[in-house]
């Protein structure tokens, strides 16, 4: 049996409402922003503009690591091609963090030769991959001393992989990226402040290097590598004095519309909140040289692109530096394909040699790449089993797990809950819940009488529920019922409630925003399953929120109060327990119950031992997923630390490990 039909019995497209939520906050945020650049006058303007981006910027990251060391590299091997070599580098961006790389050195130089650092994108060769070596090879050929490095989680640097077999616990790449990238949100940081410092470490090792002009580097990458090198940009680096991001750089407004979702290290918290577009990245970049890479058929829109671009045609000109931003699209699809390399090596020789651009790069076939194996600087292609002391970004982000004080001042602790969860506003400006009962007669399934309804939570949220009953009157009392189908599963609820003999109390199973009857339209794809979780819908919503600074576990918090409050205002009960099993309607439930004292008890079946559990074990349970959520909440308090709020109530729990889940 249904609760309710579609579309909340014809009533509303719930579907569509969390997605017009967020974009309508995403366009407002924007929108602002972009009328405060157009009044942008001077190139003091920019300046300060630039400082704003900054530094919000790296706010947003949690700040860059701070290490004074050498980057210790050493050669490990070295292959000769015809009019280069390409020596096997590793260094040390931190103590114990090995970054495998690829120098390309060309044989004969006349002085000093500019460096390219260039930062791979999403494959699982990285620097070995044939696309790349092609790109170093016109760099290098074209006199040009290029550094590509393995990112994190690819190439060299995967983290949870056998060796011998090949096998992986946790995916490579956009996979291990999210995986350690919720980590550090936890923690208040983000993985992207270790993919930009590998990267500043990389110019480090660059400008060591004799054969290279240190006040001569480039950066360039594509897709992820694209990303890379709008990090390396957004933070103003003064030493790049050239930049090509490829195949990444479109506009917020755009890509949002798609619903496609994006690694944990293209996401900053609140940077939508505070304005920060794709052209933003490179403001403080501006005003040196910067081609924007694009190819005519790719996923980040062509169309944002050239919107982006219009908008640094304008800050550059500012500048009285128009020329020094061009854009180009090649044919083809998201790929640092020939088009791209020959523009970006022609933009490196105009800019960084003053040569003319008139460079032609040979087809695809003509340029022989090496095995991936060849190219290999430890044994195996792995750090782990050369480096056993190796350190990723699960052991860096142990160093950014706060230390907290507990709160005697119970008042204060729930207030914190409040402010970190977001929720301060949404409860000053409560709205009439306007519920609607949506049958004329009741329900039955097998002797329990079901009552389905919706209410608003916010202007432009519903949520719904459904009572169940064993008698057609209410009872005094209520439990309210929390699960991730919610009123989805109505039947197995009702049987389950039957099978319980609670005569005295009636339930209320109920839908939090974006489950239940109330669950979104697709809006991608990508499925529930791990390590789809990522990217599907869900974790586009909590993505979307997390940019806005805003959590969705905060929004479904503020759900359930909102349920309280219809079950004491609206539907007369007296008493509320809370009922919840899964873990994230554990969080939900536990984290309302804290705030809301009318909640009289509370059953939570699955509840994770806390956030910090969560970002001390390396392979954490793959069901902790982004709509769980909330940056920096060890900042400010865990789930343990919350225990005195339920002092003088029922609290039952059933805590389950942080440890991984077949």
């Amino acid at each position: 049996m249904e609760a309710f039909g579609p579309f909340l019995n014809g009533y509303a497209n719930a579907g569509m409402q969390l997605w017009e939520h967020l974009r309508a906050k995403t366009f407002a945020a924007l929108d602002a922003h972009a009328l405060l650049k157009s009044g942008m006058k001077s190139p003091d303007d920019v300046r300060r503009r630039a400082d704003y981006v900054r530094n919000t910027f790296l706010e947003s990251l949690g700040g860059l690591p701070e290490c004074r060391s050498p980057v210790k590299a050493r050669i490990v091997g070295c292959v000769e091609r015809l009019g280069y070599r390409i020596e096997k580098v590793v260094y040390e961006s931190l103590p114990s963090v090995y970054v495998t790389a690829l120098l390309y050195d060309p044989e004969r130089l006349d002085g000093r030769a500019p460096g390219i650092l260039f930062l791979c994108g999403h494959h699982l060769e990285a620097k070995g991959n044939p696309e790349y070596q092609r790109v170093c090879h016109d760099l290098v050929t074209n006199g040009f001393v290029a550094l590509a490095i393995d990112p994190t989680g690819q190439g060299e640097r995967i983290s949870h992989i056998d060796p011998e077999t090949g096998a992986m616990s946790i995916g490579w790449g956009t996979t291990e990226h999210n995986y350690q990238g919720q980590q550090c949100i936890l923690t208040g940081t983000n993985i992207a402040r270790y993919f930009l410092f590998d990267a500043l470490r990389g110019i480090d090792y660059l400008q060591s290097r004799s054969e290279v002009d240190p006040k001569l580097i480039g950066v360039t990458g594509n897709s992820g590598g694209g990303t890379q090198t709008s990090l390396v940009c957004m933070c103003g680096d003064p030493r790049v004095k050239a930049a090509a991001p490829c195949t990444y750089v479109t506009s917020r407004e755009h890509y949002f519309m798609t619903g496609q979702p994006q690694d944990c290290e293209q996401l900053q918290f609140a940077m939508t909140r505070s304005g920060i577009n794709f052209d933003d990245f490179f403001i403080p970049f501006a005003p040196r040289p910067l081609l924007i890479g694009a190819v005519e058929s790719d996923f980040f829109n062509p169309e944002g692109t050239d919107l982006t671009f219009e908008r640094l045609q304008r800050i550059y000109g500012l500048f009285g530096q128009e020329k020094a931003v061009a854009r180009v699209f090649a044919p083809g699809q998201h790929a640092y394909c020939r088009g791209l390399r020959q523009a970006v090596v022609n933009w490196f020789r105009e800019h960084l040699l003053g040569v003319a651009p008139d460079f032609v790069s040979p087809p695809d076939e003509d340029i022989e790449t090496l095995a991936n194996a060849a190219l290999w600087c430890t044994g195996k292609g792995h750090v782990r089993t050369k480096y056993p002391d190796h350190r990723t970004p699960y052991h860096l982000n142990l160093d950014a797990i706060p230390r907290r004080s507990p709160s005697a001042d119970l008042g204060a602790l729930r207030t914190r809950v409040i402010s970190v969860l977001g929720m301060q506003e949404r409860l000053d400006s409560k709205i009439p819940l306007y519920p609607r009962m949506l049958s004329d007669a009741q329900l039955r399934w097998k002797g329990v009488y079901l009552d389905p309804v919706f209410f608003r939570s916010e202007p432009d949220i519903m949520v719904s529920g459904c009572f169940l009953r064993l008698g057609p009157e209410n009872k005094r009392k209520a439990i309210l019922r929390l699960t991730t189908g919610g009123t989805r599963n109505i039947d197995s609820e009702a049987e389950r409630y039957q099978a319980s003999g609670c005569i005295d109390e009636d339930v209320f199973v109920f839908d939090v925003r974006g489950t239940g009857a109330v669950s979104p339209h697709p809006v991608n794809p990508h499925q529930d399953t791990f390590p789809a979780s990522f990217f599907n819908t869900e974790a586009w919503f909590a993505f979307s929120a997390y940019c806005l600074g805003e959590s969705l576990l905060g929004m479904r918090v503020f759900d359930v109060i909102r349920s309280v409050d219809y079950l004491c205002h609206e539907a007369g009960y007296t008493a509320v327990r809370l009922d919840a099993a899964g873990l994230g309607s554990c969080l939900w439930g536990y984290l309302a119950a804290a705030i809301d004292l009318r909640i009289e008890e509370v059953c939570l079946d699955d509840l994770v031992e806390s956030f910090e559990a969560i970002a001390r074990t390396e392979l954490y349970r793959t069901d902790f997923a982004p709509a769980m959520l909330v940056h920096g909440i060890l900042k400010e308090f865990d789930l343990p630390d919350l225990r005195p709020l339920f002092s003088d109530r029922v609290l039952r729990i059933n805590v389950t490990g942080a440890q991984m889940r077949a």
